[in-house]
């Protein structure tokens, strides 16, 4: 929580840094004031550009490291570009028309970029690939009406929001612990709660614990497919074969799981949904999907 909070904080300060260097380049005067100087450029604003220029860029690479998930870099950018903020006080300290109230933000700015470097250089990596679950088919849909499937949920994995036209799903949790969201609530589910998601319901389901999550899911009315794409995907994890987040690294393999998951996406990713059916009947023509069910629907 502490982590996910500093990165929020972090995304912020770059926002900030965005909007100070903007206000530099298009309104350099006012931003003077702000900064805690007067400065007597006659019409000269280099020294605002350079600041200007100088804080857009450690703004936009700062929101880069965040939204591409680099904690690591995004850790030693804080605490490294803490001598900004301090030389900035230091400059505004040293007039003789300044004092302490003009260097509180900076101060501040010292503190946040000191603070969240430091804790975020320590926070350690959650080991999510360590596959040690399991997949079984309690009933298959070969002989019964409802697909029941027992699979584990790797700590951090997630789907994102998507819908079934074929099919209801209920999750029961065996152990552990799993979000669930469905339509416009988010549940919190624990060992014996269940919770049933309809056709054409938008959902996600998320293990945000450091433990991995045994459910039981039922498919109503039952689906072969569902089934082998659950197979495909256990298989995948523990070839590590899918990143932190559960989801398959080659992109054949995941249209492929999309596919014979019937799952139908939500927003933005809609306009991508006919790239990835096309991916997926090209892989099922050369034969790609033949050679998963081969080596991971065994019985």
């Amino acid at each position: 929580m502490t982590k996910n909070i500093l990165i929020a904080v972090a995304f912020l300060t770059g926002l900030g840094l965005i909007f100070i260097g903007a206000r530099f380049l298009i309104s350099p005067e006012a931003a003077e004031m702000s900064y805690g100087i007067h400065f007597n450029e006659q019409d000269d604003y280099s020294f605002h550009y350079i600041k200007g220029i100088r804080d857009l860029f450690s703004g936009l690479l700062i929101g880069v490291f965040v939204l591409s998930k680099q904690t690591k870099a995004l850790a030693v950018t804080l605490l490294l570009g803490t001598i900004i903020p301090t030389v900035d006080m230091l400059i505004v300290l040293n007039k003789d028309y300044t004092g302490i109230i003009q260097a509180i933000p900076h101060i501040v700015a010292i503190i946040v970029c000191f603070l969240s470097g430091i804790i975020l250089l320590k926070s350690k990596k959650r080991p999510v690939n360590d596959f040690s679950g399991l997949t079984k088919i309690i009933q298959s849909a070969d002989e019964n009406k409802e697909s029941i499937i027992e699979f584990n949920i790797l700590p951090g994995e997630k789907t994102p929001w998507h819908y079934h036209t074929l099919f209801s799903e209920t999750f029961e949790v065996l152990k552990g612990t799993l979000e669930v969201g469905r339509n416009n609530q988010i549940h919190q589910l624990r060992k014996n709660d269940l919770i049933i998601i309809e056709p054409n319901e938008k959902h996600y389901f998320h293990n945000t614990s450091n433990d991995e999550c045994l459910i039981k899911v039922t498919v109503s009315p039952g689906n072969k497919n569902f089934e082998h794409s659950i197979l495909i995907l256990n298989g995948l994890a523990k070839d590590k074969l899918t990143n932190t987040s559960g989801t398959p690294k080659k992109l054949s393999d995941l249209a492929l799981f999309i596919y014979l998951n019937n799952s139908q996406m939500i927003g933005f990713q809609k306009m991508i949904e006919p790239l990835f059916t096309y991916i997926a009947k090209r892989a099922i023509k050369n034969g790609n999907l033949k050679k998963l069910e081969l080596q991971y629907c065994k019985k």
